[in-house]
């Protein structure tokens, strides 16, 4: 569904930073037009970069999408692969099958949480040209080796710590995601230690994620106003991860790295917290934000800024018609790196489209999804769902269920009824893409 094209330039390869907001949804920055939240710092990358509006993730919650951000594959291309990796270790494994149902699930779960050190990731291949790699904020994958970093804030977990008291803090990424809210000191010492070196910087606090409790100098700004109570703390959270950007903006200048160094900024999902809707006596609501955001298959589940700024390389401009998936992160800083892309990526490079020699031919974006929003469980229930995003129109397809959403007039107001033609054409690309990836022809989620 998309292509690039382009004719290649040479450049001396950047340090390359990558900045990852956790649940900020895309209504939620200055530069995207909201009145309430003040984010002078991202406003400044924006502004100051190249921006694109129509930016999607490739999940509705963090560990897929995340994968996706250190592989550049779909989640559904993660998923069959590692299946097909732990049936090979499986099979050689002659002791798996003696094992008890439940020593099953606790083998499989183990090997899950270190399988990324299976696959080619981000900071693996950039290493081959001499990068040096950190890993701060969420990770999910155990260690910090296992996606190919160089050193690294989570330092992994023992397998007897699994189920103890504060183990799904250490699930997500341990003292990684102290960064910000605790300390980005790591950090300005890992780039201290790298002047001279190009490096790869993975930049994800755990913000402005749950727990909601922005500290004084963030909250202040919206403690007199008039918003709800449970948007005065999501949108001062909002802030200290603006906060936490500009750290470390003002460690790069002042280590003279600014001209030299790429930084990118995506989201790892999406995010709803409207400034007059009160979701904080409603904990499902308070945890994991509006119905039409994280875990639903609504736009704003999925629809992320994407930033480049790279003062003196990149210029200013905004690209509010191409259509851009996180898959596009990957072949797009290996193309700055010097590296070739390997054709097995889904995504493509944005560099053509950024220094303004090249386009990209892309219709739609699609993808899977296998979690969806639970009313009692704030991690959701196991459900299959598939969308499509055209520059106009949001396709959604579940059990029993497609929606279609016209994004220039209303994301949340289902039209599907006024559009059978646009429906069964959608429901045909789906299955063309489940079959470029291999996958069975029947699914309950497009009946």
């Amino acid at each position: 569904l998309g292509s690039a094209c382009s004719s290649p330039t040479s450049i001396t390869p950047p340090n390359i930073v990558l900045i990852i907001g956790d649940d900020h949804g895309y209504p939620y920055f200055g530069f995207t037009g909201s009145a309430h939240v003040h984010t002078p710092y991202m406003d400044r990358l924006a502004h100051g970069g190249a921006l694109f509006t129509h930016g999607h993730t490739t999940d509705n919650h963090c560990r897929p999408a995340l994968q996706t951000l250190s592989t550049g594959l779909y989640p559904i291309q993660y998923a069959a692969q590692l299946e097909a990796f732990k049936a090979r270790e499986q099979s050689g494994d002659p002791e798996y099958s003696q094992l008890a149902p439940e020593e099953q699930a606790q083998w499989d779960f183990l090997y899950e949480a270190n399988a990324m050190r299976e696959f080619e990731t981000l900071p693996g291949l950039l290493s081959r040209v001499g990068y040096v790699s950190f890993q701060a904020g969420k990770w999910w994958e155990q260690s910090f080796a296992n996606g190919g970093f160089t050193e690294g804030m989570s330092k992994g977990w023992d397998p007897g710590e699994v189920g103890q008291p504060g183990f799904f803090g250490k699930l997500m990424g341990g003292a990684g995601v102290e960064l910000v809210r605790e300390t980005s000191q790591p950090v300005f010492d890992f780039i201290d230690r790298n002047l001279d070196t190009p490096f790869f910087l993975w930049y994800g606090p755990s913000l402005p994620h749950v727990p909601l409790n922005p500290p004084e100098a963030y909250f202040a700004r919206y403690r007199d106003t008039n918003l709800s109570e449970s948007a005065k703390e999501y949108y001062g959270n909002c802030t200290w991860f603006d906060a936490g950007v500009g750290d470390l903006l003002n460690h790069l200048e002042l280590r003279g790295l600014t001209s030299n160094t790429l930084i990118v900024y995506v989201n790892d999902n999406g995010w709803e917290q409207p400034p007059f809707e009160e979701y904080k006596d409603v904990p499902i609501l308070y945890n994991n934000g509006g119905p039409n955001g994280k875990l639903s298959l609504h736009d704003q589940a999925f629809r992320t800024p994407i930033i480049f700024n790279w003062p003196g390389t990149i210029d200013t401009a905004v690209f509010d018609d191409v259509l851009v998936s996180s898959t596009d992160l990957v072949p797009t800083l290996l193309d700055y790196a010097g590296l070739e892309i390997s054709e097995h990526l889904p995504g493509v490079s944005l560099r053509p489209v950024i220094e303004g020699r090249g386009s990209i031919q892309r219709d739609a974006l699609i993808g899977r999804v296998t979690q969806m929003r639970s009313e009692t469980d704030p991690m959701g229930k196991r459900q299959t769902g598939y969308y499509i995003r055209t520059l106009q129109w949001h396709f959604t397809s579940t059990e029993g269920e497609v929606q279609l959403f016209n994004v220039e007039e209303n994301p949340f107001e289902d039209v599907s009824a006024d559009h059978p033609e646009l429906i069964s054409g959608f429901l045909e690309q789906i299955e063309d893409w489940r079959k470029e990836f291999n996958f069975p022809v029947q699914d309950p989620s497009l009946q």
